[in-house]
């Protein structure tokens, strides 16, 4: 249970992210927790209720698993640099020592930019919260000059992969079937990478300073736009401690791809637990301007800065 002394820390760290982006002309969106409609995501599950009318039908509502939902249409509409910190619910996630099916995430859309330019803002918004940081060890970790590392180099350094490991076919199958996983015969190379990086990139990342994993292989779909020779999408994730702390793209815009994103996201959805109605948020978003959007934990980045290993450390429970 997060302690007195822990929750007024919290809070200022959470002021001073809000001033960071202030500062830099960015508008924060104190947007809906409840929505009708959501982007379709495959592998996220969502909470369900119904907003109860007395003399009409009930209606379906769903809390936003992100806030990407309406801060992309406001991008979309021109409303410029835009961003959110607030809560956000994930279903069917074991509790655990980095999971709670609430938290806090900040997100923020940076447009006329791309994802090099949001590794450069996160950096100095650690940096930020690092020099405020009333633990030392974690303000060390977390304040410490980033490193880059590409998804290829990561895989050919830490899992044995060879270069070629997302361009040959059966590549990811023996990679796996060296390191003694079992394989499904019907199993997809995007669930390769997925078993590859959790078991055997994820554990031997650094930790000593933020990490920036960049370059995602596109047999991984997401709405990140890809490189200018298509070998790769424009997306980086960021560790701390060997946690993954956030995740941004250079936001797709192109019409055919996100028309594909959300047939393909969309036909996977009716088999969720939870399936939900699709937002009409990426058709609108082909009229966006070029951008560039991260979201953060911000439970994940607190316990960075405090040096905690629970999250429920750092947030409240009952």
């Amino acid at each position: 249970m997060i302690t007195h002394a822990t929750a007024r820390t919290r809070a200022a760290l959470i002021e001073r992210t809000r001033r960071f982006f202030t500062a830099r002309g960015y508008l924060e969106i104190d947007g809906p927790l409840l929505t009708p409609a959501l982007i379709p995501e495959a592998h996220i599950e969502v909470f369900a209720t119904e907003l109860v009318h007395p003399y009409e039908r009930s209606q379906p509502r769903y809390l936003i698993p992100s806030p990407e939902v309406y801060l992309k249409r406001l991008v979309a509409d021109g409303w410029g640099n835009v961003f959110s910190i607030g809560r956000c619910f994930r279903n069917a996630e074991s509790s655990s020592r980095l999971h709670n099916p609430e938290f806090t995430m900040l997100e923020w859309y940076t447009v006329d930019a791309d994802y090099r330019d949001s590794i450069a803002l996160t950096t100095d918004l650690l940096g930020d919260l690092a020099a405020v940081s009333t633990v030392a060890a974690g303000a060390a970790t977390v304040g410490a000059p980033p490193v880059r590392t590409t998804v290829r180099d990561a895989f050919v350094r830490y899992a044995g992969c060879a270069p070629d490991v997302f361009d040959a076919p059966g590549a990811l199958r023996d990679t796996a079937a060296h390191h003694g996983m079992r394989v499904d015969d019907d199993e997809s190379d995007e669930d390769l990478f997925q078993r590859i990086l959790l078991s055997h990139v994820e554990p031997n990342l650094p930790t000593d300073r933020p990490l920036f994993l960049c370059d995602y292989p596109t047999l991984v779909p997401t709405l990140a736009q890809r490189s200018p020779d298509g070998a790769f999408a424009e997306r980086w994730e960021l560790y701390i401690g060997g946690v993954e702390i956030a995740n941004c793209y250079t936001e797709e815009r192109d019409q055919r791809r996100l028309e594909r994103f959300t047939a393909e996201q969309s036909a996977a959805k009716q088999s969720a637990l939870v399936p939900h109605a699709v937002s009409d948020t990426l058709a609108r978003f082909t009229d966006a301007p070029p951008c560039t959007g991260v979201a953060l934990g911000v439970d994940r980045l607190i316990m960075a800065l405090l040096d905690e290993s629970d999250i429920g450390g750092v947030i409240f429970t009952w």
